[in-house]
């Protein structure tokens, strides 16, 4: 699938939320045709059998479609019913049962179809507001697959599977102004509870008697410390009728305590299925945060043998697209991994108080310099006494926990729009940075720490970029952790003699013990000193 293909399904879907039923003091009639108004608005195509009820309309084989490249998505709710409320909004109602179809697979051994059924409960809508300025509030306690079906192609190819994929307690309000016949804004705000995507799978039977692979054992740990076990290896069960070859896939997803807010608006009557670049006036954002988060992956067969966790005590997740920029953010907090493989030599831990990546970039070509943002943060991260145990078997180094911290921003001229770029025909780099700004350097390690912030301007028209300015770094403690790391047999002495010596050479010592202060100057014409020595 290409990247703007891709793109499309992704706007598509963010469509079809958009043109989720959201009217209200109008009757169940008007707010229908409204409802497949919008759909087809945005590419895709609804149908029902609509019958009126007495106090509304009752849609009974309610579909929706769309085709991406050859690949056709339609869904399937039995019965819809909306019912008109004295207050003017319209009551909302759904079958507890839908189902989403695949079909149009390319590939001779794929199945003719993949049906998923979804079983849905305790759901409740109400669309309130007026025509012009829309209110929709909807829940529901469960959402899962109830069953997937394979129809058609080669059956003994369709591995065996166990799952559990639910969404637990959603409920959200969203609002959806239609005033301007040329564009739909959108906003809102959700809740879910928790999230469970659990999938077993077993490789067909080919025949072959498979052999486990036996996991690494861990090294002893050293006194004081826990080393996290790797799961064991997981044991043999019986084969069922058919049988099942050796390969068993094994994955799991927890999500608890979600909370969502978006805003957006979107371009009215154009087909986000079949776009080639994002249409303008385009623009969608959002915030989520949560409890906590888990995963887990475990793959074994004859001669491989996985299995990697993560989790976390919450974080934040944030994004952003437009025609003129992208922005995009990831933070979590109380992170621990576990990787275990037979071509480890042991499993490997590590944990970080605090983890954070964040990006804001322009997109659009632009005539002047647009500003763009960058940072990275991972905050007490610490490691496995094993992991340890192979480079600093004496603990000659701390085992303070390590952080590093780059806080980056500046201005960037765009000769190009990043979005309809073709890497393939692009001769000249498709722009140019105009000016860099180190907001915050932080890296500690072994009781050293290095700090530092700068400013640096860069020329237009250079082939080779060559900034001019001056970064400000402090450093303390280093001269304690060459002794650490010469002790410990790391850096023979003879290179930590030349890592003193270039302390003294580009450094100059600061306020207190250990200390460091060092400015490094980018002069015009490529020169680079360090407190007015030449590094270039």
């Amino acid at each position: 699938m290409s990247k703007m293909k891709s793109l499309s399904l992704s706007l598509s879907t963010a469509a079809l939320l958009a043109a989720t039923p959201a009217m209200a003091e109008i009757n169940a009639d008007q707010l229908w045709a409204l409802w497949q108004q919008q759909a087809a608005e945005f590419g895709y195509a609804m149908t029902a059998q609509a019958t009126p009820n007495g106090s509304g309309l009752t849609l009974t084989n309610v579909t929706s479609g769309m085709m991406i490249e050859d690949v056709s998505l339609t869904t399937t709710i039995e019965q819809v019913t909306l019912t008109n409320q004295p207050d003017g909004s319209v009551a909302i109602s759904v079958a507890e049962a839908m189902t989403y179809s695949i079909t149009g697979f390319d590939d001779h051994d794929a199945p003719d179809a993949i049906n998923i059924l979804l079983s849905l409960t305790g759901f409740a809508g109400v669309a309130s507001g007026s025509p012009e300025n829309l209110t929709l509030t909807t829940g529901f306690d469960r959402a899962a697959i109830s069953d997937v079906e394979f129809i058609g192609g080669d059956q003994s190819e369709i591995p065996e599977m166990n799952y559990d994929v639910s969404l637990e307690g959603y409920a959200a309000t969203a609002t959806y102004d239609f005033s301007d016949p040329a564009m739909l804004g959108f906003g809102g705000t959700g809740t879910l509870a928790g999230l469970t995507f659990d999938v077993e799978m077993f490789e067909p039977a080919s025949g072959a008697e498979p052999v486990p692979t036996p996991m690494p054992q861990p090294n002893p740990p050293a006194p004081g410390k826990v080393v996290t076990p790797a799961a064991p290896q997981p044991t043999p069960m019986p084969a069922p009728t058919g049988g099942r070859g050796d390969g068993h896939l094994n994955l799991s997803i927890r999500l608890v305590g979600m909370d969502s807010t978006s805003t957006g608006t979107m371009p009215r009557g154009v087909d986000l299925v079949n776009i080639e670049s994002l249409p303008e006036g385009f623009s969608v954002s959002g915030d989520s945060s949560y409890s906590s988060a888990s995963a887990s992956f475990m793959f074994a067969d004859t001669y491989e043998n996985v299995d990697f966790s993560a989790s976390n005590t919450g974080g934040t997740i944030g994004f952003g697209l437009s025609e003129e920029n992208i922005r995009y953010a990831l933070a979590a907090t109380g992170v621990n991994i576990n990787l275990a493989t037979n071509e480890m030599p042991f499993p490997v831990a590590a944990s970080a108080d605090s983890t954070a990546l964040s990006i804001d970039m322009p997109l659009a070509q632009s005539a002047t310099p647009s500003p763009f943002s960058a940072s990275i943060a991972y905050q007490g991260v610490s490691v496995d006494e094993s992991l340890w145990a192979m480079v600093d078997p004496g603990q000659a180094i701390p085992r303070t926990p390590a952080s590093v911290l780059i806080d980056l921003s500046g201005t960037v001229q765009l000769f190009v729009d990043l979005m309809s770029i073709d890497p393939e025909s692009m001769m000249a780099p498709p722009g140019e940075l105009r000016d860099l700004t180190l907001n915050n350097l932080q890296v500690s390690f072994g009781g050293a720490e290095l700090t530092g912030s700068g400013d640096v301007d860069f020329a237009p028209g250079q082939m080779i970029p060559m900034p001019v300015g001056a970064v400000d770094l402090s450093l303390t403690g280093a001269n304690t952790l060459i002794q650490s790391l010469s002790e410990g047999g790391i850096l023979p002495p003879q290179q930590a003699g030349m890592a003193r010596g270039m302390l003294g050479m580009f450094a100059l010592p600061g306020a207190g013990p250990d200390s460091y202060t060092s400015t490094i100057e980018f002069l015009p014409g490529g020169a680079i000193t360090a407190n007015g020595v030449p590094l270039q």
